[in-house]
């Protein structure tokens, strides 16, 4: 299961980061790979608060929050391990 969630994370990152999809693609790391774990995970939950009727907001904007807090750290992943490469 582990590895699908990664799976789904990295393709869903991409899609979220189209500036950043060819990193995301070629750049391997655990802490990517945790990265994208958690974010399928989150991004997941939150589809599933969107389809509940009545909707719950504060707990929508709470994954809404946890999914930008985590395409902002994998920016910074990206970026640092650029940084190590050169």
């Amino acid at each position: 299961m582990a590895m699908s969630l990664v799976r789904n994370g990295r393709a869903r990152l991409a899609l979220a980061l189209p500036h950043h999809r060819e990193q995301l693609r070629i750049v391997k790391s655990l802490e990517l790979d945790a990265l994208f774990e958690a974010y399928a995970i989150a991004a997941m939950t939150l589809e599933n608060l969107r389809k509940e009727n009545p909707p719950r907001e504060d707990v929508m904007l709470e994954y809404q929050g946890l999914c930008l807090d985590m395409q902002a750290e994998a920016v910074q992943l990206l970026e640092r391990h650029g940084r190590e490469r050169k």
